[in-house]
């Protein structure tokens, strides 16, 4: 029997048991191969008694092995008390040690601390003593090395010069306790201005010739008396002079050549540029070492040589611009040249892996494009000048409607062409920066082109009143066509406008994108160099065209992007009203007929007055009506069966019917009819009275015309279905017959027919 299982942590006395009394069973099996019934109940009572038996036996030798173990724990007691006492003894014995030690080393420190003092002020006075002795040797030194400094000034020695100097310069520090010493460090100074002004003529030829030898022994000399900052201004000054003489070359040269030629100077004189930054960088290298700083010279240089130029470069592309008509595309010369530059700096800093300065890439940044910014700001008014010039060339008007609405299809052509090159040139001369402004001189643009539709809208009107006695004649289908044409005209320019407007605020993102990332670019742009406040300004304007784009839709900001919301509710008007010229000229011919419907005072004879309704025949205008309604779609289909999806568009913009699934034919189809029963509901309503064959009569009318409409798949509105009833209806049973009918139209026919209401 296993008992070491007792004492583990996931001890199970079933499961113990269990496996136990298997395998009990496992070694006595004798009883269960021989087939006795009842061999298992007598294993587990033999198992019980055995296993039971020495548990108990186990037991015993647990409580004896606790008894002997409690039996030499109360024998050791004592000793272990013994013990304790004593390492308690010994405890206190060494704090008290421990304590005379530490009265000791205090003894010690205060008898040795005055000594220690006593030792620091001797070693002080001996430091000052030894200062003071090297003053005086200095001092009695001093005005030796004045003599002979004095000496080697009058031999032109620079070399003996700059050694002396360094001598007073050290003795000068050694001097620093002796009183008078300003006065001596003044005069080091003045040494030092004597030096410089004696290097100074040959160190500016020096630089001016590129002599790396003779460089180099300057930079020595001047770094021993600590004028290295007055040297590379020496040699910023004489590289800004070579420069500043090689602009007034570029110009004379300039001044000599064809026009063409001279638009060029920019570039010539900042290749010359490059190509002289590049030969410094290395000449620097070589010169003045490794130091960071003195290597970014040349790039220093520039950026104090480009505002300082005389003439000016603003001033001279003035002088251009006034006897150049090409203004703009000259300012794009000129913008290029600056961008190329720009481009080309970048690349040289990129490939050697010149780093500049935040500061000194602002500052540099700032050389190249500030005079630039005047033509940022004069731009939208030269890009408006040129597009109103481009304009009023092509605003012409037109004797014929045709020729009217053909030419205002190739100005909107125009139009857009001329815009979207303004963009370029705005891309190109301002990098955008000047877009929004640009932008809010475009509306002037954009309404004159809505004057020329306009003007056009008056034209096919008038043409329309002209051709008024000429019913079903050529002329009218051929104005429904120029009508139609300046639909899809008008659907032209609407959709250039929303292409034009997504391009406008994609490149207004675009910029603002820019604009915020500039300050952590580490090339030079020209993003970094306009000025914070007008920065604000732009990004402000961006700001608000997006509001006004959310306000313009809110649910679908990508109908209308807001730019030019004023633009498309003049066009929504023009859409409206070229359609409404549309069903003038088909309701003209209707209106025409209406026009001679009459009371037929004629039937209203006696013997006529009882007459069936079948012997009345429709009368001629009506006939003549329904005429025309039938040929109708004939005329309309060849137009509109299979409209282009300008025209569809058009369409859809001017009556929400033409957004359904049905060809627009039928449906121009039926708003003519439903006005021409509009019309002829108004021209009924204006009969003062009407006897019971006139009344007959007009019903056959209405009946005619609705069989007419129903044969177009149309129906009569229903107002006339109502007058048709109320003139059908007898006298004795008008009143009932009336019921559902508008009670205006009930009372109208009702005094028509002169019947006596009952109420």
């Amino acid at each position: 029997m296993d008992i070491s299982t007792l004492s583990g942590d996931s001890f199970d006395a079933v499961d113990w048991i269990n496996d136990n009394f298997k395998k009990y069973c496992d070694e006595n099996s004798s009883a269960a191969t021989k087939g006795d019934a009842g061999a298992g109940d007598i294993e587990a009572v033999d198992f019980i008694n055995t296993y039971v038996s020495k548990l108990q036996l186990y037991v015993q030798q647990v409580n004896y092995a606790v008894e002997e173990s409690s039996h030499e724990l109360v024998a050791n007691l004592p000793r272990i008390v013994k013990d304790v006492k004593a390492l308690h003894s010994d405890v206190r014995e060494l704090q008290g040690r421990m304590l005379e030690m530490r009265q000791e080393v205090a003894a010690v420190q205060e008898e040795t601390g005055d000594c220690m003092a006593t030792l620091e002020k001797l070693n002080t006075k001996q430091t000052k003593l030894q200062a003071a002795k090297e003053s005086l040797q200095e001092s009695d030194g001093w005005g030796k090395l004045l003599s002979e400094l004095e000496d080697s000034f009058e031999r032109n020695d620079l070399k003996s010069v700059c050694d002396k100097i360094s001598a007073l310069q050290k003795s000068l520090q050694a001097q620093e306790q002796l009183p008078g010493h300003e006065e001596r460090k003044s005069q080091v100074e003045d040494f030092k201005n004597r030096l410089e002004a004696l290097a100074s003529p040959s160190l500016v030829q020096c630089f001016a010739e590129g002599s790396v030898e003779q460089a180099q022994r300057y930079v020595r000399i001047f770094e021993t008396i600590q004028r290295k900052a007055q040297l590379l201004q020496y040699y910023r000054a004489v590289q800004k002079t070579a420069l500043q003489q090689q602009w007034k070359q570029t110009l004379e040269i300039q001044a000599t050549e064809t026009a063409g030629q001279q638009q060029h100077f920019l570039n010539l004189f900042y290749d010359q540029l490059l190509e002289h930054c590049q030969k410094q960088v290395k000449w620097c290298s070589q010169v003045f070492g490794a130091d960071v700083e003195d290597g970014l010279q040349p790039f220093m240089m520039l950026a104090e040589l480009l505002p300082a130029l005389q003439p000016s470069r603003d001033n001279h592309i003035l002088q251009m611009l006034k006897t150049c008509n090409e203004r703009l595309e000259l300012l794009q010369q000129f913008a290029h040249a600056n961008h190329t530059f720009v481009l080309q700096l970048n690349a040289y800093l990129e490939q050697s892996s010149i780093k500049l300065s935040p500061d000194l890439r602002h500052q540099l940044g700032q050389s190249i494009y500030e005079y630039f910014h005047k033509f940022i700001q004069q731009y939208p008014r030269l890009e408006e000048t040129h597009l109103s010039t481009q304009v009023d060339k092509v605003l012409v008007s037109q004797p014929h409607a045709s020729d009217a609405v053909r030419h205002l299809r190739d100005i909107t052509n125009k139009l857009f062409d001329w815009l979207h090159e303004s963009l370029g040139r705005c891309a190109n001369i301002t990098s955008d920066l000047a877009l929004c402004k640009m932008i809010n001189l475009l509306g002037g643009i954009f309404k004159r082109l809505l004057e020329q539709f306009s003007k056009t809208q008056r034209q096919l009107t008038l043409n329309i009143g002209s051709n008024a006695n000429n019913l079903n004649t050529d002329s009218n289908w051929s104005m429904l066509q120029y009508t139609l044409a300046l639909l899809e005209c008008l659907a032209d320019y609407h959709q250039k406008l929303q292409k034009f407007e997504k391009t406008l605020q994609e490149r207004l993102l675009q910029l603002e994108h820019k604009l915020r990332e500039s300050p952590q670019t580490t090339s030079i742009n020209i993003y970094q160099t306009f000025e914070s406040g007008e920065q604000q300004r732009i990004l402000s304007a961006i700001a608000e065209f997006q509001q006004k784009r959310l306000e313009a839709n809110p649910d679908n900001p990508t109908a209308n992007l807001g730019i030019f919301s004023n633009i498309y509710e003049s066009l929504k008007t023009f859409f409206c009203e070229t359609h409404d010229i549309t069903l003038s000229i088909l309701l003209q011919p209707l209106e025409s007929h209406l026009s001679q419907i009459q009371p037929p005072h004629q039937l209203q004879q006696g013997h006529m007055q009882d007459m069936p309704a079948f012997s009345f025949a429709p009368q001629e205008c009506i006939t003549q009506i329904g005429q025309y309604l039938l040929t109708l779609p004939q005329h309309l289909e060849p137009l509109l069966l299979a409209p282009s999806a300008l025209l569809k568009m058009a369409l859809e913009m001017c009556h929400i019917k033409y957004a359904q699934p049905i060809p627009s034919a039928d449906i121009l189809l039926s708003l003519v009819v439903a006005h021409c029963c509009v019309l002829y509901q108004s021209q009924i309503l204006q009969i003062k009275s009407l006897s019971n064959a006139s009344s007959k009569q007009l019903a056959v009318d209405i009946e005619y015309l609705s069989s007419v409409v129903e044969e177009l798949g149309l129906t009569l509105n229903a107002s006339l279905q109502q007058i048709l009833t109320l003139l059908k209806a007898s006298p004795d049973n008008y009143l009932s017959l009336s019921a559902g009918c508008e009670p205006r139209l009930v009372m109208a026919i009702r005094q028509m027919r002169n019947i006596i209401s009952t109420q």
